[in-house]
């Protein structure tokens, strides 16, 4: 979807027919185009603040997610506890330098800074004002927004413990059940923030 500076246009990412857009701020439901009658944007009501709760939560579960036990393996009486970042960790160390990198960055590098970018931008447009340098920050936050494979992750989590289900008995820990939540925190902030709304606060030439 292509925005312009003037925020009464959009050009659909179908036919790219520019044509006008009611200010979101203002109505509810969804905008189509006049030509092929794709959907040009989602409206959300009260999309700040909401984002700004899920993104708070999804700070808390992601702390917790690292900073408690992950899964736990109990073989003939020996139990060994694991958390999301030894995982990249013995990747690393087992010769997997490409693959413990990519596990670190989808996992916590991703996730993180993201979280991060998008408290950085709402908590001062809630305040009323426009933080430095958001212009670049949002644009970092939609471009890395691919690269947050947590579901993935967690899938791959699944298929390990049904593997290893026959030779140990797995136990989820506390991070696991945090990181299933964070999961769906992360899916809702992602349908709740409003890319439109948060650029025509960031830009001043689109209050003109």
């Amino acid at each position: 979807m292509t925005i312009s500076c003037n925020p009464k246009l959009i050009a659909c990412h179908d036919c790219d027919l520019l044509q006008s857009l009611p200010d979101g701020e203002q109505r509810r439901g969804k905008a189509c185009c006049a030509r092929c009658g794709a959907v040009l944007h989602r409206y959300s009501r009260d999309s700040i603040d909401r984002s700004l709760a899920l993104a708070l939560t999804g700070l808390v579960l992601f702390l917790v997610s690292n900073l408690l036990p992950f899964l736990a393996l109990n073989a003939q009486g020996r139990i060994q506890d694991s958390s999301l970042l030894s995982s990249s960790l013995i990747l690393w160390q087992e010769g997997n330098t490409f693959l413990g990198m990519l596990v670190f960055a989808t996992t916590f590098l991703f996730p993180l800074s993201s979280l991060l970018a998008i408290l950085y931008l709402l908590l001062p447009l809630r305040l009323g004002q426009r933080p430095r340098f958001s212009i670049h920050v949002f644009r970092y936050l939609q471009s890395t927004e691919p690269w947050g494979m947590l579901e993935i992750f967690m899938l791959a989590t699944l298929v390990a413990v049904v593997k290893l289900g026959d030779i140990a008995t797995v136990i989820a820990g506390p991070a696991m059940y945090a990181f299933a939540l964070l999961i769906l925190v992360l899916a809702a902030l992602s349908a709740s923030l409003d890319p439109q709304l948060i650029w025509r606060r960031l830009d001043p030439r689109c209050n003109h």
